[in-house]
C-alpha cells in the first residue's frame, strides 16, 4: 500500500485537499491514503506513524483535524485496544449537506444584497445579473438536495 505514495493521481489528490479544504500538507496526504486504501478494517495509528516516517504528534494532529472535519472515523476492534482509523461512510453527505448549506446561504446573502443595491443608485450589477446569479444558486441547490434524498436512501438501504 505504501506503493500509493508514489502515484501521481495521490500527489494531484493531495494537492487537491491542500488547495480546496486547506489541509495542512501532512494532512492532505494522509486523508489521501485513507481515500486510497478505503478498507473497512482501517489503519491504525503505529501503522500510519510508520508510513508516513513522522513524529507521533504531527501523526496525531493530522487525525484529530481529519475526525474533527468528519473525513474520517475511529473505531476499536472487538477484544481489542488499540483504534483503527477509515474513511467516514457516511463522507459523500456530509460533503454535499455542506455544499447545499454554503449555497442556500450564498443565495439568501445575494438576495438580499440584491434589494440593497436596488436602493443604492451606485450600481456594480444590473439586477438581472443578480437575478442570474441566483436562480443558478437555486438550480444547483436543487440538483444537490436531490442527490442527498438518494445517497440517503442508498445509505440507509446498504448500512451495515
Amino acid at each position: 500500500m505504501e506503493d500509493v505514495l508514489e502515484l501521481e493521481l495521490y500527489k494531484e489528490v493531495t494537492a487537491h485537499y491542500e488547495k480546496y479544504y486547506k489541509l495542512q500538507p501532512l494532512t492532505a496526504k494522509v486523508y489521501s491514503f485513507f481515500i486510497f486504501n478505503n478498507c473497512q478494517d482501517g489503519l491504525t495509528f503505529d501503522f500510519l506513524v510508520d508510513t508516513f516516517q513522522v513524529s507521533k504528534s504531527s501523526m496525531s494532529h493530522s487525525i484529530n483535524t481529519l475526525i474533527e472535519l468528519n473525513f474520517i472515523e475511529d473505531f476499536k476492534n472487538e477484544n481489542e485496544r488499540k483504534r483503527h482509523f477509515r474513511i467516514n461512510k457516511k463522507l459523500f453527505l456530509m460533503r454535499l449537506l455542506d455544499v447545499e448549506e454554503r449555497l442556500i446561504s450564498e443565495r439568501n446573502v445575494y438576495l438580499k444584497l440584491k434589494d440593497y443595491k436596488m436602493t443604492n443608485s451606485n450600481q456594480m450589477f444590473k439586477p438581472e445579473t443578480f437575478d442570474l446569479y441566483i436562480e443558478h444558486l437555486a438550480e444547483v441547490t436543487t440538483s444537490i438536495e436531490n442527490t442527498i434524498q438518494n445517497l440517503n436512501i442508498y445509505i440507509s438501504k446498504n448500512e451495515n
